[in-house]
C-alpha cells in the first residue's frame, strides 16, 4: 500500500503505516523510509525523486491518501493519484478533520472515514481479499484492532485544535 500525504501529516502516515503493517500485515511504501528518494532530495536530482515515487506505486495495490486541511498545497498528491488511477491501482482517502471540500477525482473513489471503514476497506482489498476472511474473524478482528488508531485520530484532532486555538490566542 503506497501512503500519499502532505509533509505536515507525516505523523499521522507513520501512525497509520504502523497499523497497517502491525495489526493488519500490510507492506507498505512511505517516502520516509525510502532512501533512495531522501538521497535523490538531498542531491536535488528530480528525475530520481519521480523515479522513486514511480517505484513505490509500482510497488502497491493500493494506494491510500490522508485527507487534512493541508493536502491541497500538496503539488505530489495529485500526481500520485493519477499515476495510480492510470495504473489501474485501487485508490481510496481517508479523513483526518472533517474536510467537506475535497477534489472530484477523490470524490469518485473510496473514501474511508475512520479506522473501521480503511480495515473493512483492507480485508476486502488487500492481499487476501475477502474470500480469505470469515464474518467471524473479520468483525474479531475489527474489534480488537481500530479501537486504538480512532482514538489516536481523535487524540490528533483535538490536539490540532488545541494548537489552532493556541496560535489564535497568540495571534490577538
Amino acid at each position: 500500500m503506497f501512503i500519499s500525504h502532505k509533509k505536515e501529516n507525516q505523523h499521522i502516515a507513520i501512525e497509520l503505516g504502523k497499523y497497517l503493517t502491525e495489526q493488519l500485515d500490510v507492506d507498505i511504501y512511505l517516502d520516509l523510509f525510502d532512501s533512495e528518494l531522501r538521497e535523490a532530495v538531498s542531491v536535488e536530482n528530480d528525475a530520481k525523486i519521480v523515479a522513486s515515487v514511480i517505484n513505490g506505486l509500482k510497488l502497491s495495490q493500493i494506494l491510500l491518501c490522508i485527507i487534512s486541511d493541508k493536502t491541497g498545497l500538496s503539488w505530489w498528491i495529485p500526481y500520485e493519484i493519477g499515476m495510480a488511477d492510470n495504473a489501474g491501482i485501487k485508490i481510496a482517502s481517508i479523513k483526518t478533520k472533517n474536510i467537506d471540500d475535497f477534489p472530484s477525482f477523490l470524490k469518485i473513489k473510496t473514501a474511508l472515514n475512520n479506522l473501521t471503514e480503511l480495515t473493512e476497506f483492507i480485508l476486502k482489498n488487500g492481499k487476501y481479499g475477502s474470500a480469505f476472511y470469515s464474518d467471524q474473524h473479520r468483525n474479531g478482528l475489527l474489534q480488537r484492532i481500530t479501537g486504538s488508531l480512532n482514538q489516536y485520530f481523535e487524540q490528533e484532532f483535538y490536539c490540532t485544535l488545541r494548537l489552532e486555538w493556541v496560535i489564535w490566542i497568540l495571534s490577538l
